[in-house]
């Protein structure tokens, strides 16, 4: 029987049922290793796993400028995604390189627990970047206005103590509690969760059932509201641009009658021209008048009062002339301090249109790396005799396993290609270790 699938789907329940290998103790013997090309191809994805998401976390330490709100839950996830290369895929290549589980039995059940763990962390950092953008999409205000790093840190906390919360309780509390003494042929424990047919797809469904229901719904009606918005603005734009199209045919129009009554207009321009500078004249005269009698009446004051009235007569002539022109424009003259600058009410379109091109790259990412594993299940679940004849042509538990597995690797892709400012940083940082 082969190795507890727990990473992927629960294990298979045939081999329960039909007594195929099963012992009650763990095997004392451990196989001989035997280095072969598919166990090599493991440890190259575990350790480029680990170097990718590794310069994600690099460029977020170097960059102050991707230390925004939506990537400290991306963060998160290559945090746990990090764990996934440097624990989880390494033990799974040392089981296919001696062909079993070589440690003891409570080593196997810590790391069930562990993995299951780990790899729920990941899931739910999907679920909460596709709810964070429900509500950034629906809500925009409010939801510019309660964000906060602090919250987003809060957030990414508590995804770690819910799942280790969780699958910690069910993967290893439980066989702690109710020890089956029920192990694989080849040494590797089998949790209590994988002896039932309805706690087994149970816990399949927390695993990727409900996540997968809940970011697809999410990203359907992301998908249309955006969709509705932009039809919109673009509507908007056309009204805006076909009324823009009449206005410059008036202006055309208006331009060329012009051009034909040139002459009979040039006398009257002459005449406005005349009165305005007779205009602009008298005023300058009535100013000058009013400085005089204004310097007249302080040198009068000087007189009486002593030297405190005597700064009127010093008062430059051009500041009251600008005054009194001033004075003539009302508000308009208003002082530039009074103005107010509005703080950004919502989140900016290239910020939005930034988080939802990565949420799109990380939802099609966890689909695909998912997808075997659910077709797997499904074909267990209502084929299982064609399932089982499948399973001994190809070894579909290590398969669908590293096609989950290979999800760790390929959501740090999705980062980079996403975000450029994340893809300049790691060309900056690798052409630094260059030298």
């Amino acid at each position: 029987m082969d190795i507890v699938n727990a990473s992927a789907w629960p294990t298979d329940m045939t081999g329960i049922l039909d007594g195929l290998n099963m012992t009650n103790t763990t095997p004392t013997d451990t196989n001989r290793p035997v280095f072969s090309l598919a166990f090599f191809l493991l440890v190259l994805l575990a350790v480029s796993t680990v170097m990718a998401n590794s310069l994600i976390l690099a460029a977020f330490y170097l960059e102050k400028k991707l230390r925004t709100y939506t990537n400290y839950f991306i963060l998160n996830m290559t945090i746990a995604d990090f764990v996934v290369g440097s624990i989880c895929m390494p033990i799974w290549s040392i089981i296919h390189l001696y062909d079993g589980w070589p440690f003891r039995k409570v080593a196997s059940i810590f790391f069930m627990g562990f993995q299951n763990s780990i790899l729920g962390v990941s899931v739910c950092g999907v679920v909460v970047v596709c709810i964070d953008r429900y509500l950034a999409t629906f809500y925009p205000i409010q939801h510019y206005q309660r964000r906060s790093i602090r919250k987003a840190i809060a957030v990414s906390i508590f995804t770690w103590v819910s799942s280790f919360g969780l699958w910690m309780m069910m993967s290893t509390a439980w066989d702690f509690i109710e020890p089956n003494n029920l192990v694989t042929s080849s040494g590797f424990s089998r949790p209590n969760y994988s002896l039932t047919y309805t706690s087994s797809l149970f816990m399949f469904a927390l695993r990727f059932g409900l996540p997968f229901v809940i970011m697809t719904g999410l990203y359907v009606r992301i998908y249309f509201r955006v969709k509705n918005i932009g039809n919109k603005h673009l509507s908007k734009y056309m009204r805006k641009k076909k009324n823009l199209g009449k206005e410059l045919s008036v202006a055309d129009s208006i331009c060329k009658g012009e051009e034909s009554s040139t002459v009979t207009t040039t006398g009257l321009e002459e005449f406005e021209e005349d009165s305005a500078v007779k205009k602009d004249t008298v005023a300058i005269s009535s100013i000058s008048q009013n400085i005089g009698k204004s310097g007249s009446s302080g040198d009068v004051g000087s007189n009486e009062k002593g030297t405190t009235k005597n700064s009127v007569d010093h008062t430059d002539p051009k500041i009251n002339f600008s005054h009194a022109v001033g004075s003539s424009n009302g508000e308009n003259m208003a002082p530039s301090k009074n103005k107010v600058i509005k703080k950004p009410q919502r989140e900016s379109g290239a910020e939005g249109q930034k988080a939802m091109r990565t949420l799109t790259f990380i939802v099609f990412v966890f689909i695909v790396t998912w997808l075997p594993t659910a077709v797997t299940v499904t074909m267990y679940a209502f084929f299982p005799d064609f399932y089982q004849f499948i399973k001994n042509k190809v070894g579909f538990s290590g398969i669908t396993r590293w096609v989950a597995f290979s999800n760790s690797l390929v959501n740090p892709l999705a980062y980079a290609m996403a975000q450029p400012l994340f893809r300049q940083t790691i060309f900056k940082i690798i052409g630094r270790s260059k030298f």
